[in-house]
């Protein structure tokens, strides 16, 4: 069993998640469908830690998510629903970002990576681009191309 979930989340006086249970195997395609405002988006910060649980836990392989450096052992990474680009900085600095802030490789070493993962998500030679010169789709595919530099375990999509 991958992840195994029993979560209750209150913002204020709203209950955004109440008894949400699941299990998700191992290589099993897992997909949460619900109206908008129902609580996926706040579930999918629970999976990767950015949000605590009020009540319930959070389990991956049988240990709770918050335990220290479980989240070291899975690389996970989430692609938001706006795609989250820094208008700021060019596709290539933004899928590029996460290995520059935190010094893992050398220049040389990014730019190549940053290069092949927008090969895989068919946006090879856009380095240079800005996201105001983008399509909307070709935004959500940056935002893959950035969580595939983690070569993550699990990706998850809200």
């Amino acid at each position: 069993m991958l992840f195994r979930s029993n979560l209750r989340k209150r913002f204020g006086d709203h209950e955004v998640l109440r008894g949400v249970s699941f299990t998700v195997e191992r290589g099993e395609i897992f997909v949460l469908m619900g109206p908008s405002g129902s609580g996926k988006s706040v579930l999918l910060k629970h999976l990767i830690g950015l949000v605590e649980p009020d009540d319930g836990e959070l389990l991956i392989e049988g240990e709770d998510i918050h335990k220290e450096g479980l989240r070291d052992r899975y690389r996970m990474a989430l692609v938001f629903q706006s795609g989250a680009l820094l208008n700021s900085l060019t596709v290539g600095e933004n899928v590029g970002l996460y290995l520059r802030e935190h010094r893992l490789n050398p220049e040389a070493e990014i730019e190549r990576v940053v290069a092949e993962k927008l090969e895989i998500v068919g946006l090879k030679g856009a380095e240079d681009k800005i996201p105001g010169e983008l399509s909307g789709g070709m935004k959500k595919r940056v935002a893959l191309a950035r969580a595939l530099v983690v070569e993550p375990q699990l990706i998850l999509y809200d």
